[in-house]
């Protein structure tokens, strides 16, 4: 017959001295259960009057709920950051998915997280959609970059919100270290990053390039570098 005896029972037996029922209450373990530490205070969103102010407020609240929601081990890791990719066709981004990625390097570097710049290596190969692939084995990437985890998300237009979801992967288990998620009111700034950015000013970033190639008229890679008149158009 087994005898279960509750913690009251233990704790007055060691305060009245029951030598007879327990040896000794030094020999007596209480092990406590881990409990999961939750967080209920609310996050607050910045404040912003501008359209572009509000979109910057809504990744620094991504940020910060990722940033609270973390599994402190995962931070030991360097981090890839992707561009974001509609939820609807996975295999595509917008200028709104790559400008939601390049503001979460920047909010989650400025928490002392370890970002990894996968433009500045020839083992990353990003495409002209603004994704990245790795050229060599996902193994040997980790072990000579120290890239430990990935932080990527999807976003999704329902009515008139935009709404977008977070989630920083860990490598080596697959398994989600934290995630945040953000709804965009639709303006005519998301809307222009999401549909028009055909005619917004394009921007190139170019990593790993030589120095010898912003001279020449014919980039290393092929592609015509435009050259600035002196009255500041291009040709």
């Amino acid at each position: 017959m087994n005898i279960t005896f509750n913690h009251t029972l233990v704790a007055l037996c060691c305060m009245a001295g029951c030598g007879t029922l327990l040896a000794s209450c030094s020999n007596v373990g209480y092990v406590t259960p881990v409990e999961r530490y939750v967080v209920s205070e609310q996050i607050r969103v910045p404040a912003n009057q501008s359209t572009v102010g509000r979109f910057n407020a809504q990744i620094i609240f991504m940020a910060d709920q990722i940033e609270r929601n973390v599994d402190r081990k995962s931070l030991e890791n360097t981090f890839i950051i992707t561009s974001f990719t509609n939820l609807n066709k996975l295999s595509e981004t917008t200028a709104f998915g790559r400008l939601v990625a390049e503001n979460l390097i920047h909010e989650l570097q400025v928490r002392k997280w370890k970002i990894f710049e996968v433009r500045l290596t020839k083992d990353v190969i990003i495409n002209e959609t603004g994704e990245f692939s790795l050229s060599r084995d996902i193994k040997k990437i980790k072990d000579m970059y120290k890239v430990g985890g990935i932080v990527t998300g999807t976003y999704s237009v329902a009515n008139d919100h935009v709404i977008v979801n977070s989630r920083v992967i860990d490598i080596n288990t697959g398994l989600v270290a934290s995630s945040a998620q953000s709804h965009m009111p639709a303006n005519w700034f998301t809307e222009a990053l999401l549909f028009n950015a055909d005619n917004l000013q394009p921007m190139k970033i170019v990593g790993d390039t030589p120095f010898s190639c912003r001279d020449n008229p014919v980039c290393w890679n092929g592609e015509q570098m435009k050259q600035m008149k002196t009255d500041g158009t291009l040709r």
